[in-house]
């Protein structure tokens, strides 16, 4: 049979081993000289298997261990080549103490005896990706440049689990004599360069999972902590630490109890334990500090860590981040009784005005009857003052109305001077009450915006009740400016001196729901609604403050067209 027959076999069979072995091998010359003994054999070896220790390549495993039979036999021709369908990389993983024959660079090869001498049975079929011959042919050259010498050799298969995944082959000059026990170093080089190959893959699996889930858990988005039987902390995501500010390298080894509040802490402890147990735990929410300030809410989902013989080493809990959707439900909550206080104030209006328009329309016949009878000119100022007051109770209630009311006005050429003035007047009371000097400098001849006033009052009144909110206790201070912008634009300037906005929330401050005032002071929704109404008004917005100086916002609206 020659070795084309071994070579096209379509189908792989894995071989077994057998259970004798053939301990002698095919040589022209069975006639051993004196040479290694059994102790140093194993010497040469051990310090390979030290080299490779750690984790090493396939390719630094065989340049070891090639390297421990040359330290024994220098006369003596090695190779070590790895099958190319288990090899980790598509070039050719081999060690070599000679330079290969030009014929032998594209197969690797082994022969039958190899087989047989390493204990697997009669083979029907070739080695995965390696081709199977009867006989031994040379693959190395004794002197590079030289012509190819006559030679003998012999191999040993290296094999995992019954697999054979690549040969070691020995050459040495034909008609020389056997070095001593060079069959047996062989064999043992095989056996453990084969495990070491094995060894060195797992390791290299192994650090390529850690990293893998080391990455996992640095960039997932979401907080997850692998909690010990101890109850101590193993693991912590980079999002945990993002969400919470704390230290993720400080928590490490910490109890996870004390993450939680002492009220907390019964509940956390009854869920780790079910959980330890193996029992089915339903998820739970924890308040947590917050990362610059306040506290977040994660509802976690805790699962068993099984050990490699089916016990429970540990618990993974997952979170998801709640804090949002709490302040959310907390703000819409806000809202719908800030809607609910809007009806009842117009309703308290409606009843307001009734009255008031009967002490308007009396007190304009009682200053008529007492100018016409000749009445003192202190009783005329009494009633004047009297039908003042009155008309500003009934302007500052029907401009309530209009502001509260959704409008369903059309856009109309308006003054911007002339609604700035308007809102201003809108918020005399609560600028009176922060204590705020109010200043306005209004641009003269200035032309007229194509707006809803309505609405553009709704925008003026809430940025200068954010500057009245925002405004010291002592010494606040709000600028409203009108001025022309090249010739088709309006700027409105609104500045204060209040407590500014951090620079990590100037991104955020026109998100619905999004306040930067304490908790329960705001509902998150006014700049929203200013910035929708502005750009309706096919205008921007832009916003810039400094912590502790105060906030700048500038508006910018088209004119009307001529």
């Amino acid at each position: 049979m020659d070795d084309s027959a071994h070579r096209k076999h379509p189908t792989r069979r894995t071989l077994e081993p057998r259970v004798s072995s053939v301990n002698s091998i095919a040589s022209p010359r069975s006639k051993e000289t004196r040479g290694n003994t059994l102790s140093q054999i194993l010497e040469s070896l051990n310090q390979a298997q030290r080299e490779t220790a750690g984790v090493a390549t396939d390719e630094a495993i065989l340049r070891s261990y090639v390297h421990a039979l040359e330290r024994l036999y220098p006369k003596t021709r090695f190779a070590m080549r790895l099958s190319p369908r288990v090899a980790e990389r598509t070039t050719l993983v081999q060690a070599t103490t000679h330079h290969l024959r030009a014929e032998a660079m594209d197969e690797v090869s082994i022969t039958e005896a190899g087989l047989l001498r390493a204990g697997f049975g009669q083979p029907v079929q070739p080695p995965n990706g390696m081709t199977l011959r009867r006989t031994y042919q040379a693959i190395l050259l004794a002197d590079p440049g030289e012509e190819p010498l006559p030679a003998d050799g012999f191999d040993a298969p290296l094999a995992r689990a019954g697999e054979v995944i690549g040969v070691l082959s020995a050459e040495f000059d034909r008609g020389s004599d056997l070095p001593a026990r060079l069959e047996d170093a062989v064999l043992m080089t095989a056996t453990q360069a084969s495990g070491a190959i094995e060894s060195g893959r797992l390791r290299r699996e192994s650090l390529h999972l850690r990293d893998y889930l080391e990455k996992l858990l640095e960039h997932a988005n979401i907080p997850v902590l692998v909690v010990g039987r101890d109850r101590g902390i193993r693991v912590v995501s980079s999002a945990f630490g993002r969400i919470t500010g704390l230290d993720r390298t400080e928590l490490v080894a910490q109890d996870v109890l004390r993450l939680a509040g002492p009220s907390e802490r019964v509940r956390v402890l009854s869920a780790f334990v079910n959980a330890l147990r193996g029992q089915d735990v339903a998820p739970f929410e924890l308040r947590l500090p917050k990362a610059g300030g306040g506290h977040a809410r994660l509802q976690f989902t805790l699962a068993p860590i099984l050990d490699a013989e089916g016990g429970v080493a540990g618990v993974i809990a997952i979170g998801q981040d709640r804090t949002e959707v709490r302040e959310l439900e907390d703000q819409v909550i806000h809202a719908e009784r800030l809607a609910t206080l809007g009806q009842l104030a117009a309703g308290i209006v409606h009843e307001i005005n009734n009255p008031l328009t009967s002490i308007s329309v009396y007190g304009e016949y009682l200053l008529s009857k007492l100018k016409r009878t000749g009445a003192e000119h202190a009783d005329l100022k009494r009633v004047e003052r009297i039908l003042r007051s009155s008309d500003r109770i009934m302007s500052f209630t029907r401009n309530l109305l209009t502001y509260a009311r959704p409008s369903k006005e059309e856009a109309q050429p308006v003054g911007l001077n002339d609604v700035v003035r308007e809102a201003v007047g809108f918020c005399e009371h609560i600028i009176r009450e922060a204590g705020v000097v109010m200043e306005l400098s209004c641009g003269e001849n200035l032309p007229q915006v194509n707006a809803v006033p309505t609405q553009l009052h709704q925008v003026f009144v809430n940025l200068i009740t954010n500057a009245c909110n925002a405004a010291p206790e002592e010494g606040g201070r709000a600028h409203v400016i009108t001025r022309l912008h090249g010739h088709d634009r309006l700027h409105v300037e609104i500045q204060d001196n209040g407590v500014g906005i951090r620079a990590a929330e100037l991104d955020r401050v026109f998100e619905p729901f999004f306040s930067t005032r304490r908790k329960g002071t705001g509902t998150g929704l006014g700049l929203s609604i200013v910035k929708n109404i502005v750009e309706e008004h096919r205008g921007t917005i832009e916003i810039d403050s400094e912590v502790g100086r105060g906030t700048t916002i500038l508006i910018t609206l088209p004119c009307v067209e001529d």
